[in-house]
C-alpha cells in the first residue's frame, strides 16, 4: 500500500499534508551538520528534536548526519537556502523532504526486521523560473529512481528507528500555477471562486527567495510567454534585518521564521519588537527600510506585468513574503495605480501551495483510476 502526500517545500518551511487534507505538518527549512550531539534530556516533542542519519542517492553527498528544522535553528553553523541555489539542483530540500516522510512514516508503516518500509505517491513542486528551465524531470527522476534511508539519531521516540522510502509517483508542479488551483478549487475537487474562472488573473507568489509571477489565461493556462519567475524574494531580506538588529543590539535573532514570528505577531505590544536585557526594544525602523525596498522590487514587478498583459483582472499576492509586505504593497499600490490586488489570509499564505498540490494529486488518481481509502491508494 501507498500513502498520499503533498510537501511544499518552502524557502522558509516544509508544509505537508500527509494522508488527507486534514492531517498537515510544518517544519522550518534549515539543517545542521550534526554527527553526534550531547543532551542533558530528551526533548519532549521528536518534531521539534529531528536528528536523523540520510543516505540517498538524490544526495550528492550520498549520505550524512543532520539536525532539521527546529533543532538546527539553535545550531550557529546552520544552512537555510540561499538565493544562488536552484531548488532542484540543491540537497537541502531532499534532506528536507526525506525528514519529512520518514517521520510520517515511522506512525503509518509496519516495522519488519528492524526496518520501516514505507511507499508515497507525491505531489510537490519547483518555482517557475526552474520548471521554465526543464528542471521538473530530472527533480522527478531523481526522487523516483533513488534509493532513500533515513536512520533516526538522537530523536525523542524515534532513536534509532530506521525508514526506507520508495516512490510509487511523483508529481512536479509549478508553485505560482498551483495558487490558482487552491483558488479555484474544493477541497473534494468542485470549482469555487467562479468568478476567477475565464479571466485572465495574476498570481504573485512572494516566496523567501523567489517570486513566481504566473499569469494564467482565460483559458485557465499558465501564459508561457508572460509569466516569469524571478530569484528575488523576503530571504535575503530577513537576513539583512538579522544581521542589523546583531550590529545594533548584540542580539541575535536565530532564523529568518523568528524574524517573520516578530513581525506578524498578533499581539501589538510583541510584534516588532525584542528583548534586550529584559528590556523591550522596537527593531521597527530596521524592519520598515528593508521590507520597504524589497516592496517597491515587487510592485515594479506587478507594474510590469499589468504593462505587458493590460487585460488582468486581478492580482493575488499569495506565499509568505506577502504577509510580512502585505502594508508596504497596499501603500505603494494606493499611492500609484490602486491596481486590484488581493491578499490571502495567513493561513492560506502558508498552507495554499500545499493544499494544491494535494488537489493536483487527487485528481491525478482520479485520472488514472486510482482510489483513495482513507490515507491509503490502492489501484481500483
Amino acid at each position: 500500500m501507498a500513502r498520499f502526500v503533498s510537501i511544499d517545500i518552502g524557502n522558509d518551511a516544509v508544509k505537508g499534508f500527509l494522508g488527507d487534507l486534514t492531517n498537515r505538518i510544518y517544519i522550518p527549512n534549515v539543517i545542521a551538520n550534526v554527527q553526534n550531539r550531547e543532551i542533558v534530556e530528551m526533548e519532549k516533542n521528536s518534531l521539534n528534536a529531528l536528528h536523523v542519519e540520510i543516505t540517498s542517492s538524490a544526495l550528492k553527498s550520498k549520505n550524512g548526519s543532520f539536525a532539521v528544522g527546529k533543532l538546527a535553528s539553535k545550531y550557529p553553523n546552520n544552512d537555510e537556502l540561499t538565493p544562488d541555489q536552484d531548488k532542484a539542483d540543491s540537497d537541502q530540500p531532499v534532506i528536507m523532504l526525506l525528514t519529512t516522510l520518514a517521520y510520517d512514516a515511522v506512525e503509518q508503516f509496519p516495522e519488519e526486521d528492524g526496518v520501516i518500509e514505507a511507499t508515497y505517491y507525491l505531489s510537490t513542486g519547483l518555482p517557475l523560473d526552474e520548471t521554465k528551465q526543464g528542471k521538473a524531470k530530472d527533480f522527478k527522476k531523481k526522487l523516483k529512481n533513488s534509493q532513500h534511508e533515513v536512520k533516526f539519531l538522537k530523536t525523542p521516540s524515534l532513536e534509532g528507528k530506521i525508514v526506507r522510502i520508495k516512490f510509487e509517483q511523483v508529481l512536479v508542479n509549478t508553485e505560482g500555477f498551483a495558487a490558482f488551483v487552491d483558488l479555484t478549487t474544493n477541497n473534494d475537487g468542485s470549482t469555487k471562486n467562479e468568478e476567477l474562472l475565464g479571466k485572465t488573473i495574476l498570481i504573485n507568489d512572494i516566496g523567501g527567495l523567489s517570486t513566481d509571477s504566473a499569469i494564467i489565461t482565460d483559458e485557465a493556462e499558465v501564459d508561457n510567454e508572460y509569466s516569469n519567475g524571478i530569484k528575488r524574494g523576503v530571504s535575503t531580506y530577513l537576513d539583512t534585518i538579522i544581521r542589523k538588529v546583531y550590529s545594533k543590539y548584540k542580539y541575535s535573532i536565530k532564523s529568518r521564521r523568528t524574524l517573520v514570528e516578530i513581525i506578524t505577531n498578533e499581539q501589538p505590544e510583541e510584534q516588532y519588537h525584542i528583548w534586550v536585557n529584559g528590556t523591550r526594544v522596537s527593531i521597527k525602523d530596521i524592519i520598515d527600510e528593508e521590507l520597504s525596498i524589497l516592496a517597491k522590487e515587487e510592485y515594479k514587478l506587478i507594474k510590469d506585468m499589468w504593462r505587458n498583459v493590460p487585460d488582468i483582472r486581478l492580482a493575488y499576492q499569495t506565499g509568505g513574503g506577502s504577509l510580512v509586505l502585505k502594508p508596504y504593497l497596499t501603500k505603494l499600490n494606493q499611492a500609484d495605480k490602486n491596481y486590484p490586488l488581493r491578499f490571502v489570509s495567513e493561513d492560506d499564505s502558508v498552507w495554499m501551495i500545499a493544499r494544491a498540490y494535494f488537489k493536483i494529486l487527487l485528481m491525478y488518481a482520479n485520472s488514472k483510476g486510482i482510489t483513495t481509502q482513507n490515507t491509503t491508494l490502492t489501484k481500483a
